[in-house]
């Protein structure tokens, strides 16, 4: 099991698993991600940048993550611990449906936040939809800290919490 930065021959899988999470969170009442966002051309986009993570366990390619140093503006109003020229942005995280209940998640926050912290890096800020409870859940059992709510578009009705968690 193990983390690596994506390739282009993972994009088709990343999409996959897009594609199974986001009627599962629609479901849920959560609009975050839709059938066009993100897309291929987002995590092209990502691979290019060196950003995209994939985990794998038992040979196959089990979740994705985003981690960059792409701080939202709307962070700006957020009082983080950590200022964001130490710190890394988490976006765009997933696991295959049913790969689910594995710990995946847990795995994969833990191998990102040790790779920032030899990197550097003291913290890591993070934000989901309102609505996204069960992304909320998961970082706070895994020790991020609500740290405030913000807009990530123009519509007011769209909320967003952010996370941080300080390493080391």
């Amino acid at each position: 099991m193990s983390i690596r930065k994506a390739v282009y021959e993972d994009l088709e899988r990343v999409v996959e698993i897009k594609e199974k999470v986001v009627p599962l969170m629609i479901g849920a009442g959560n609009t975050q991600w839709s059938e066009e966002y993100p897309d291929m051309n987002r995590f092209r986009k990502d691979v290019e940048a060196g950003s995209l993570y994939v985990y794998e366990e038992d040979g196959i390619l089990d979740g994705f993550v985003v981690v960059d140093n792409d701080h939202p503006e709307p962070y700006d109003g957020i009082e983080w611990e950590v200022a964001r020229t130490e710190s890394r942005a988490m976006h765009r995280m997933a696991v295959d449906p049913s790969r689910q209940g594995r710990g995946i998640a847990r795995k994969m926050m833990q191998e990102v936040e040790d790779r920032l912290e030899a990197e550097g890096a003291r913290a890591i800020h993070t934000d989901t939809s309102l609505e996204n409870e069960r992304m909320q859940k998961q970082f706070e059992k895994n020790g991020y800290i609500f740290r405030g709510r913000l807009h990530l578009d123009d519509n007011a009705d769209d909320w967003y919490v952010a996370y941080e968690k300080v390493l080391g």
